[in-house]
């Protein structure tokens, strides 16, 4: 349902047109708000805790291959004994497996990352070596494998690699997260920390797709075989929907989001050609410790406009600015509108732009929505400017999901 007569696009009555659009969309979209949450998988060595088993999937042992993960590796609390904490493995038959990543901490703590592939021409390891303490916080690893070259990344940059021939074996096993080994008597294959957001790619991802994607939440993608957000489940978030099974209950405990800020949603176009894009510095933070400064580029010049932002999407789907707009609305109610500015710039031109530092907006309107806010909770934002030409006399950037950091 649109609204139908033109309205003054005075920065209040912009107010007030969001409010009525919202309200619309929200006898068909609203559901109860909810603080939004990222978690990882909680493991340890000892005691001894849960794990993900995967499916016995042909597409997760894949010719070509890339894993990535989130973890953070507790290396001071390990128990006496043989040690093999373990990412992700397929395949469990002692001395067999289709591919593993784990610490060989092996019966003296020892702190190497190993990378097992098993190829047609035999199995190629990948090993780095890591000093006490270089993983205690969040780390991003990566392996790949093309049938010429195994190869590691540790915060998307290369660290080892070794010579392989031909593609990857599969034996038809299951593959867990988490833990590797588990039969009664076995070596202690438990991860010691935490895990989240593990992708499984059909294709050798390059050093720079993986580095420039890392902190990205990618749930669908060209080669994606399988995502795990472990955001309380198992669950497969790609369109392969290979849903993992939790065993011996596994923990999952609610962390800071490990992604950058995200866009979404089509920026409108313009009368003058010009399609706004909107970014942030870096993800806010509840207790104001990191800068955060939001930027809308691509505006047409000298035009009044400003940014607004909302915290819960959950069941809304954007929504036409107006007949004929190429703008949509992508901020479920309540919104809050951030200061009126004008872009700057030259006019008909797509030189405008405009900035906002949140964390000065939080302390200069202490009564904001959301304020105070805490780790987990999310960002909806957008922004709204002048174009009078154009269906309701003005248009909308793109939109930005942020997650509040501590």
């Amino acid at each position: 349902m649109l609204l139908s007569h033109p309205v003054e696009t005075t920065p209040t009555t912009m107010n007030r047109v969001l409010r009525l659009v919202a309200s619309l969309a929200c006898s068909a979209f609203c559901a109860v708000a909810a603080t939004a949450q990222n978690q990882a998988l909680s493991c340890s060595t000892n005691p001894q805790t849960g794990y993900i088993d995967l499916p016995a999937s042909p597409l997760l042992t894949p010719a070509n291959f890339t894993l990535e993960a989130w973890v953070r590796y507790d290396d001071a609390s390990l128990p006496a004994g043989w040690v093999y904490p373990t990412i992700a493995r397929k395949n469990f038959t002692q001395g067999v497996a289709d591919w593993f990543l784990r610490v060989n901490a092996n019966n003296n703590q020892a702190r190497v990352l190993r990378f097992w592939a098993n190829g047609a021409g035999g199995v190629v390891n990948v090993n780095w070596t890591f000093t006490a303490g270089a993983m205690t916080n969040w780390t991003h690893v990566a392996v790949t494998y093309d049938g010429s070259f195994a190869t590691m990344y540790i915060n998307g940059a290369q660290v080892a690699q070794s010579v392989a021939t031909g593609p990857l074996i599969d034996t038809g096993d299951v593959a867990r997260i988490g833990a590797g080994d588990v039969a009664p008597g076995s070596a202690n294959e438990r991860w010691n920390g935490l895990i989240e957001e593990v992708r499984i790619w059909s294709v050798a991802r390059t050093a720079a797709e993986i580095a420039a994607s890392r902190t990205q939440q990618i749930t669908s993608a060209p080669g994606l075989v399988a995502s795990y957000l472990l955001n309380g489940n198992g669950d497969d978030a790609s369109p392969n929907n290979l849903d993992g099974t939790g065993q011996a209950t596994p923990t999952y405990v609610t962390i800071p989001s490990l992604s950058g800020p995200t866009t979404y949603c089509t920026a409108g176009t313009t009368t003058n050609g010009c399609n706004a894009s909107i970014s942030a510095s870096a993800q806010p933070s509840a207790s104001q410790a990191t800068a955060c400064t939001l930027s809308v580029a691509g505006v047409e010049g000298q035009k009044q406009g400003l940014l607004f932002y909302g915290l819960d999407n959950t069941g809304f789907t954007p929504l036409p600015w107006a007949a004929n707009s190429t703008s949509f609305f992508c901020v479920k109610s309540p919104t809050q509108r951030t200061f009126p500015q004008n872009s700057g710039g030259t006019i008909n031109q797509c030189n405008g732009s405009f900035a906002v530092d949140l964390n000065n907006f939080f302390v200069v309107f202490p009564g904001a929505i959301g304020l105070p806010f805490s780790a987990g909770d999310k960002l909806y934002v957008q922004s709204w400017f002048r174009d009078p030409p154009a269906p309701r006399t003005t248009n909308l950037s793109n939109a930005l999901e942020m997650t509040m950091q501590p």
